[in-house]
């Protein structure tokens, strides 16, 4: 292992001095030089510095055990929330999506007829993130690999949908949903372990659905 490093950091010298003499940035270098397969991950490294036998989250508490792979870096990233920043990039996509949702439908008295829910617990359960949704239970975005486990009873959801069957449950029948979600990706130019999802539900009568299937064949 102390070889390969050596390797890697004499050729990320090298190729730093061609990026610099090209008049280019080096961080690219850094990035790929780094995210070699024949070096241990972020993930394998930080994970062993979960020592504790309990996690906490978001004022609560969870015990570790066989199943638990978040890490301390991916835990540091819960409850940022930039969706809800005034004034960052994010939260100015969002309420562009929402205004046009609150403006575009709305009840007969004039009500938005989408609610929106923006401040959501990422941490949810197997059941939520998976069963509710009808995923399969050997599909792989179940496993250790790609979904980050608090432990084997609570995850960090990978969706937003992962709260669809609780607010139908709850008897909300439209709605938008925006926050944080958490995927075990390596991370490069299109991808990393934490980003922003934008979810909408529409429950539709039978009725309405026949209305609408009615007004397309007359178009």
């Amino acid at each position: 292992m102390f070889q390969q490093v050596v390797k890697c950091r004499s050729f990320f010298s090298w190729k730093l001095q061609q990026f610099q003499a090209q008049g280019l940035q080096s961080s690219l270098c850094v990035f790929r030089c780094f995210s070699s397969n024949s070096l241990p991950s972020t993930d394998t490294i930080e994970r062993a510095r979960f020592s504790s036998p309990t996690i906490s989250l978001l004022g609560r508490t969870f015990d570790v055990d066989s199943s638990t792979n978040i890490t301390p870096r991916v835990a540091s990233k819960i409850g940022r929330c930039l969706h809800r920043r005034s004034g960052h990039p994010v939260f100015h996509v969002w309420r562009r999506i929402e205004n046009y949702f609150s403006s575009a439908f709305v009840t007969r008295v004039g009500h938005a007829r989408f609610v929106t829910f923006d401040n959501l617990n990422p941490v949810v359960t197997p059941h939520q993130n998976f069963d509710s949704l009808l995923v399969p239970a050997d599909h792989i975005s179940r496993s250790l690999y790609d979904t980050y486990y608090v432990n084997s009873e609570h995850l960090l959801r990978s969706h937003m949908t992962a709260h669809d069957e609780e607010l139908i449950r709850s008897g909300f029948d439209a709605f938008l949903l925006v926050g944080d979600v958490f995927r075990r990706d390596e991370i490069d130019a299109s991808h990393y372990p934490v980003f922003h999802q934008v979810d909408g539900v529409c429950l539709f009568t039978e009725n309405e659905v026949r209305n609408v299937c009615m007004c397309e064949w007359m178009m």
